[in-house]
C-alpha cells in the first residue's frame, strides 16, 4: 500500500515538490530558532560567570582654595588652585539595604612588609642604578657652605658625607643649592656642618632661569621636611608643626644623640626599610583588583584564592611572579609578612617602583618622629603566583605593584589605626565593590533614592551589558524563528494533508469497496506524505544546522573575556564560543533531530487524524459526499 500512496503523490509532482520544499524550509526555521535559542541561553549562562560588574567611589570635593608658591623667575607669588575636601566620608555611609552587592565597598589601603630576607632588588650594593628607590636624584647629606651666604641663589656648598640616596660623596664634591621656593630662606655659615635633604632640579636649567648665572646647569633644592607622616583612622592628620619646613639642621659634636638627631636617622632608616619593604594587597576578591580584571595579570603558577578563603581570612597569599623568581618561592611556600604601615592614599604601584624623585614626600615616621612598629605579622602559605602582562608606561593607580603579595583582607586581624602614614578620602584607585551583574540600573535607582550627595559612583561591566543585550536579541530572534517554523509547518500540513488526504474521497471508497482493510488504507493515505515529511526533515534540519554554523561564524566571536593563565599557558581563555556549545553533548546532532522530530510528529497526528475522520465513513456516504463537492 505505500508504494500506491507513493505513485498516487507522483500523478501530482508540482504539488509533491512544493509540499517537500515548504516543509523543508519549516524545518530550516525549526532547526535554526532551536540551535540560536540554545546558543544564547547557554552563552548567556557562562557569561554570567566569566563577568564581574564592579563600581568605583570617589569622594567629591567640597569646593577648591588657591594655594600661593614663590616663583624664582618672577620674584613673586603666584597661586593655583587645589582642590578641597570635607570630612572623610566613611565606606560604611554605602551600605544601604537593598543594594546588590557581592562585594561591599571597603576604603582599602595597601601594607608594607619588611623582613630584610628576601630579595627585592638586584643588589643590595650602595649604589643600585637598577632600582631608583625614594627618591631618585635626592639626597640626605651633610654639607658645608664655602662661605657665609644667603640660599636666594645658588651657592656653593661641600658635599662632605652622603646619608641616603644614590649620590655618594664620592661621586661629588660640591653642589650648587639654592632655596628658591622659599621667599625668606635662613642664612648658611661656612665652617658649620648642616644634615640637608636635597633633591636635584633640573628644571630650572631647562627653563632657562639659570642662563644668568654662570657655570650653573643644575641645582640642588630642598627635598622634604622632617615632619612625621601619621594619620588617624578617620582621616585627620596627626599634626607636627614644630618640623614643618625643616630641611635642615646644624650638625654639632653629639647631634645624633638628640632627639632632633635620631629623628634624622630614624627618616633615614625608615626610607631604607621601604626600598627593601614588600607592598601587600588585601582584598575580599582577587577580582577586584584592576590589573586581574583589565587581564592584565593572571596566575600562571598554583591557583587563585578562593571565595571560602578570602570569606574566612585563611593565611594564604598571591605572589608576583619576579619576586617569587628571585627568591625561589613556589606555590605551597611559606611566606612571613610582618607588617609595619598602612597607606589608604594611593595604590602600591605608586610607591613600588618610585616613579620621580618627588613621589614620596611622606616620611616613613611617625609624628613623635619613631619608625613604625610592626602591627601585625602572619607566615602565609602561598596559594598561587601570578604574572603582569600589562605595561605601566602610564601610571593610573591600577597597575600591579613591583614584588606585590596578595592576601585576604580578613586575614589581617590587628588594626591598624597607629599605622597609619598616610590617608586620602575614598577614590577609584582605593574603592572598589563588586554587585550582580545586570543590576547597575536597580543599584542607580536605589542609590538615588537613599544615597549620599557627597559620593560619585562609576560602573565597569567589561561589556557585560552589552553582550546581555545582543544575547537578548538573538534569543527574541530565536522566538520569532520558533514561532514561525511550528506555524508555517502546521499550515502546511493541515493544506497538503486536506489534498492529499480528505479530497482523495474516490479513491479511499474505492479502497474501502474492494475490502482493503482500514490498517492498510491508513497507510495508503498517509504513508507517502509520511516519506515526504521525513525526506524534507532531513533535508532542511540539515540546512538549519548548516546555517547556523554560518551564522555564527559571521557573528562576532571575539574574546569576550580574557582570564588568568593556566599552568603552563600563557595565552588568555576565551569563554566558550556559541558554536562549540553545539557540540556539547553532540548538541549539533540532537537539536537538529529534536526538530525534525517535532515535524515528523505534527505531520503523523495531522496526517492521521485526516485520514481517520475519511475511514470514519462508509464508501456511500463518501462518494455522495463527492458529488455534492461536485
Amino acid at each position: 500500500m505505500l508504494k500506491n500512496s507513493i505513485k498516487q503523490m507522483l500523478r501530482t509532482p508540482f504539488r509533491t515538490a512544493a509540499f517537500l520544499i515548504l516543509i523543508g524550509i519549516s524545518s530550516l526555521l525549526l532547526t535554526l530558532g532551536c540551535n540560536l535559542f540554545y546558543i544564547s541561553a547557554r552563552t548567556q549562562e557562562a557569561a554570567k560567570g566569566a563577568f564581574a560588574t564592579i563600581g568605583t567611589v570617589r569622594q567629591k570635593p567640597s569646593g577648591a582654595a588657591r594655594e600661593k608658591y614663590w616663583n624664582p623667575e618672577t620674584g613673586d607669588y603666584e597661586a593655583y588652585s587645589v582642590d578641597q575636601y570635607g570630612a572623610a566620608i566613611p565606606d560604611s555611609a554605602l551600605d544601604i539595604e537593598g543594594l546588590p552587592y557581592i562585594h561591599k565597598p571597603k576604603h582599602q589601603p595597601f601594607y608594607a612588609a619588611y623582613t630584610g630576607d628576601y630579595v627585592v632588588r638586584n643588589t643590595h650594593s650602595e649604589v643600585d642604578e637598577s632600582w631608583w628607590g625614594i627618591g631618585a636624584d635626592c639626597v640626605i647629606a651633610e654639607m658645608e657652605p664655602f662661605e657665609d651666604c644667603m640660599p636666594d641663589h645658588p651657592v656653593k656648598l661641600h658635599f662632605k658625607k652622603s646619608l641616603y640616596g644614590n649620590i655618594t660623596d664620592r661621586m661629588l664634591s660640591w653642589i650648587w643649592f639654592w632655596d628658591y621656593e622659599n621667599p625668606h630662606p635662613k642664612p648658611l655659615k661656612a665652617g658649620q656642618t648642616y644634615i640637608m635633604a636635597l633633591y636635584m632640579d633640573t628644571h630650572l636649567g631647562y627653563s632657562g632661569i639659570l642662563d644668568k648665572y654662570e657655570g650653573v646647569s643644575a641645582v640642588w633644592t630642598p627635598w622634604l621636611d622632617v615632619r612625621g607622616s601619621q594619620y588617624k583612622k578617620d582621616g585627620t592628620m596627626l599634626k607636627d608643626e614644630k618640623h614643618k619646613g625643616r630641611f635642615f639642621d646644624q650638625v654639632t659634636e653629639g647631634f645624633y644623640e638628640t632627639d632632633e638627631g635620631k629623628r634624622w636617622l630614624n627618616i633615614i632608616e625608615g626610607f631604607t626599610i621601604a626600598n627593601y619593604s614588600i607592598p601587600v594587597t588585601p582584598t575580599n576578591a582577587t577580582k577586584l583588583l584592576m590589573y586581574f580584571y583589565n587581564g592584565n595579570a593572571g596566575i600562571s603558577e598554583g591557583r587563585d584564592i578562593t571565595e571560602e578563603e578570602y570569606a574566612s581570612g585563611a593565611k594564604v597569599c598571591l605572589v608576583d611572579s619576579k619576586f617569587a623568581a628571585n627568591n625561589q618561592l613556589k606555590p605551597g611556600d611559606k611566606l612571613r609578612l610582618p607588617l609595619y604601615y598602612a597607606d589608604y592614599s594611593a595604590p602600591a604601584c605608586y610607591y613600588y617602583p618610585y616613579w620621580t624623585e618627588r613621589t614620596v614626600t611622606e616620611k616613613m615616621i611617625t609624628a613623635d618622629g619613631q619608625l613604625y612598629d610592626v602591627f601585625e605579622e602572619n607566615e602565609y602559605e602561598i596559594a598561587g603566583i601570578y604574572q603582569v602582562t600589562g605595561g605601566m608606561q602610564d601610571l593610573t593607580g591600577y597597575e600591579a605593584p613591583q614584588n606585590g603579595v596578595i592576601i585576604p583582607a580578613a586575614s589581617v586581624e590587628n588594626s591598624d589605626e597607629d599605622n597609619i602614614l598616610n590617608f586620602s578620602p575614598m577614590k577609584p584607585s582605593n574603592t572598589i565593590f563588586q554587585i550582580k551583574n545586570g543590576t547597575i540600573d536597580d543599584f542607580l535607582a536605589i542609590w538615588e533614592e537613599k544615597g549620599i550627595d557627597g559620593l560619585e559612583l562609576a560602573f565597569e561591566d567589561n561589556g557585560y551589558s552589552e553582550l546581555m543585550h545582543s544575547f537578548e536579541n538573538t534569543r527574541k530572534m530565536s522566538v520569532i524563528l520558533l514561532g514561525a517554523g511550528a506555524g508555517i509547518t502546521l499550515l502546511i500540513l493541515v493544506f497538503f494533508c486536506h489534498m492529499f488526504i480528505t479530497k482523495q474521497k474516490v479513491r479511499t471508497a474505492l479502497e474501502r469497496s474492494l475490502g482493503v482493510p482500514k490498517g492498510k488504507c491508513l497507510v495508503s493515505l498517509c504513508g507517502g506524505i509520511l516519506l515526504i515529511v521525513l525526506i524534507g526533515v532531513m533535508i532542511g534540519s540539515s540546512m538549519g544546522a548548516a546555517f547556523t554554523k554560518k551564522a555564527v561564524t559571521l557573528s562576532d566571536s571575539r574574546n569576550i573575556y580574557s582570564s588568568a593563565f593556566s599552568a603552563n599557558q600563557a595565552a588568555a581563555r576565551e569563554i566558550v564560543l556559541p558554536e562549540d556549545f553545539l557540540k556539547e553533548q553532540h548538541m549539533d546532532v540532537v537539536l537538529p533531530c529534536f526538530s525534525g522530530a517535532l515535524n515528523l510528529t505534527a505531520a503523523l497526528l495531522t496526517a492521521f487524524l485526516m485520514a481517520a475522520g475519511s475511514l470514519k465513513k462508509e464508501p456511500l456516504e463518501l462518494l455522495s459526499g463527492t458529488k455534492q463537492e461536485r
